[in-house]
């Protein structure tokens, strides 16, 4: 009993702790699940376009989207993932400005911060709240210690020396007094979605910490590392960059069966073209296949196909789509919803039983 005390002391103040940090990451993490979709609604007149015979070439939506913000530089596009679907540039990093242009017609239609949206703040809220680096650290410590929250409320969960009914812990007794209410909600609400929320902290805590994370699984597969990106053969000569739509052929052939999704820019003077790709049967929804480009000469400097990729890194692809729900597709999306309330939840009921243990004593 002793143990029993220092356990739930244990759990009790972890939660109390990390609980409000584990609230919001829940509740935007609920939002983000759906972003896509959201932003669709938001805003049509960016994210949606007529369907037409041809497009204009690639390089000259760039030209465009550069004449028109010269002192932004272009970081990465997402490429249209349906006929309908427009180009999104990412320029200067990955959460600053945004600007979409129409494939067909190659003119901009609009561009806007992404923290000026509402959907696009929660999505920063969720990714480092709005805080840099010092707020990833925040969540990817608070989401460790729902690991250990977690495998702590299973404990007190289980009756004390295996006596009792395992089915009491299992269900809400909604004629008792509001205080046992209270308690069986906790108890059971934490126990149904237990498995989820370590999934959740697990997958999210890699994605903060991915090095180690890809180290972890590298090591326990006795797999090798992903080699890191090659290098473009730079020289002061005047080199130009290598045009971009041949680069775009280029990888349609190389792995044909696989959607260009990504095209990462080189951000330095010996950083390569990286057009990523993704398979039909992939559950990353932006595919895990990696085509690296010489920005001067165009040569392939190496292919990353999934299909051919170590154990380790395997496991590791998986880590980003279990977390987002993408995985299972609609349905594991719809779950990973109402999972991302759960924290809400038992956080409101802790706090309730808390305060009623405190008065209580006093």
């Amino acid at each position: 009993m002793k143990l029993r005390r220092v356990i739930f002391n244990f759990h009790l103040y972890l939660g109390l702790t990390a609980g409000l940090i584990l609230v919001l990451s829940g509740l935007t993490g609920s939002m983000v699940v759906f972003r896509e979709e959201i932003e669709t609604l938001a805003f049509p007149q960016l994210m949606d376009t007529t369907v037409r015979d041809a497009q204009v070439p690639f390089q000259a939506v760039l030209d465009t989207v550069q004449d028109t913000y010269p002192e932004d530089r272009i970081f990465s596009v997402r490429m249209p993932r349906t006929p309908r679907q427009t180009y999104q540039v990412r320029m200067n990093n990955t959460h600053d400005l945004l600007v979409y242009a129409d494939p067909y017609s190659g003119k901009i239609l609009g561009a806007h911060r992404e923290k000026d949206t509402v959907i696009g703040w929660i999505a920063l809220l969720h990714h480092d709240l709005l805080i840099g680096e010092a707020g990833k650290n925040i969540l990817g410590a608070s989401a460790l210690l729902l690991v250990f929250i977690s495998i702590t409320g299973f404990v007190l969960w289980w009756p004390p020396n295996g006596k009792g009914k395992i089915t009491q812990g299992l269900k809400v007794n909604w004629r008792a007094p509001w205080r046992r209410v209270v308690f069986d909600m906790h108890r059971a609400m934490g126990i149904y979605s237990l498995f989820f929320l370590l999934i959740i902290a697990v997958t999210g805590a890699s994605l903060v910490y991915n090095k180690a994370a890809a180290e972890l699984a590298n090591f326990l597969t006795a797999s090798p590392p992903r080699p890191v990106p090659p290098a473009s053969t730079y020289s002061d000569t005047g080199k130009t960059l290598f045009p971009i739509d041949e680069l775009l052929q280029q990888a349609e052939r190389i792995i044909p069966d696989a959607a260009i999704t990504w095209v990462n820019f080189p951000q330095t003077s010996q950083a390569p073209f990286v057009i990523r790709k993704k398979l039909p049967e992939e559950s990353h929804p932006n595919g895990r296949n990696f085509i690296y480009f010489d920005q001067y000469t165009g040569k392939v400097l190496r292919v990353e196909d999934t299909a051919a990729a170590s154990s380790g890194t395997r496991i590791y692809n998986v880590l980003y789509p279990t977390h987002t729900g993408a995985i299972g597709g609609t349905y594991t999306r719809v779950l990973q919803f109402f999972i991302g309330l759960m924290p809400l939840i038992l956080f409101a009921t802790g706090f309730v039983m808390w305060r009623n243990r405190r008065k209580a004593k006093r």
